[in-house]
């Protein structure tokens, strides 16, 4: 008795039970004639079912495609296609599992082996291969009850472009917050500096630099030493595919100096004063550097052809200053200037 209650519990669960339960109470009300009905009916449809999928059948199949193990001599040129369309003969039950896991799982199509390692061999850079030679492997990967009938495309081609390989700089990519009062005070170096690049030749060809990922540094107060990693690009390898990057950081201060500027253009006998002679230019150096600097570092200049344009104030053009420099200021950045009489020798 308790061991048909367990099954009549069970049942009772079921999505059969659950749905003859609602339709009698909507609508069949007290009437279990239509109940079992129902119920006859949906079992000899999926007996009905059941038997469909054990009869064989030739259909259309569509199987999206992963290729794998190309030639590793050799850089593929051109687009494969993304499916295969194929007839097929097969049972019910194979072909609605077909077309169920490549839902979830592409065909893998592994062009070396199907293609009996030829192109890695030959020099040539085309290829074209008649799909009815690959039917037989095809139908063994998928399953021993699928016959593949025909497929297209007809011809796969597979194009390969001319491998190369040469040096490029290496151009590092930073990204830095530098603390209060501190520069970066020099260059930054790579080693090595540059990288050997191997690819499709018309990729490297135009292939200047091999860029670094990007690198942060935060609240920096101290000269940097790091591994930065070559940023990757499709089909393009670089060996090292890391380097060592550092650049130096130091605490700067404010100087300044008085520099005399210089009138440029004057024609020969024309004697022109300039008010000031010398200006007073502030800078930001670092300390390490700031007993060096002299007033000899600058080149400040104004042109007499805004004097013969008729400007009453010249503009002053820092020419030459120090790279280790930072917020270069001169005062005044105008000169006013008084022209006198023409010298006679």
């Amino acid at each position: 008795m308790s061991a048909l209650f367990f099954i009549f519990e069970t049942v009772k669960t079921n999505w059969v039970y659950k749905t003859v339960k609602y339709l009698k109470k909507v609508y069949f009300r007290n009437d279990k004639r239509v109940a079992a009905y129902f119920i006859c009916v949906v079992i000899a449809t999926f007996f009905w079912f059941l038997n469909a999928l054990s009869k064989t059948y030739t259909v259309d199949l569509i199987a999206p495609v992963h290729y794998a193990n190309f030639p590793d001599n050799k850089t593929l040129a051109n687009t494969l296609p993304e499916q295969f369309e194929m007839k097929i003969k097969a049972h019910g039950f194979t072909i609605l599992r077909h077309r169920l896991s490549f839902f979830f799982m592409p065909l893998e199509f592994n062009v070396n082996d199907m293609t009996g390692n030829r192109m890695k061999e030959s020099r040539r850079s085309s290829f074209a291969f008649p799909s009815r030679q690959f039917l037989t492997e095809l139908s063994y990967m998928m399953s021993n009850d699928i016959e593949i009938l025909s497929m297209n495309p007809d011809t796969l081609f597979f194009k390969f472009d001319q491998m190369g390989q040469k040096r490029v700089k290496v151009k590092p990519v930073l990204n830095v917050n530098l603390r209060k009062q501190y520069q970066i005070s020099g260059d930054t170096k790579s080693t090595p500096d540059s990288v050997t690049v191997n690819g499709p030749q018309s990729a490297i060809d135009t292939l200047q630099f091999a860029y670094t990922e990007t690198m942060r540094f935060n609240e920096v107060d101290q000269p940097i030493q790091s591994e930065a990693k070559i940023r990757t690009l499709k089909e393009i390898y670089f060996d090292p595919k890391t380097v060592d990057l550092s650049f130096p950081v130091e605490e700067y201060t404010e100087a300044h100096q008085l520099v005399p500027v210089t009138l440029t253009g004057t024609p020969d006998g024309q004697i022109i004063k300039l008010f000031p002679a010398k200006v007073k230019v502030t800078f930001q150096v670092g300390l390490s550097r700031f007993s060096e600097i002299t007033p000899n570092d600058f080149i400040l200049t104004v042109s007499y052809t805004d004097i013969q344009e008729g400007k009453q104030r010249l503009k002053i053009a820092v020419e030459s200053a120090p790279a280790y420099i930072y917020s270069l200021k001169i005062s005044p950045e105008e000169l006013e200037y008084l022209i006198e009489n023409e010298r006679h020798d």
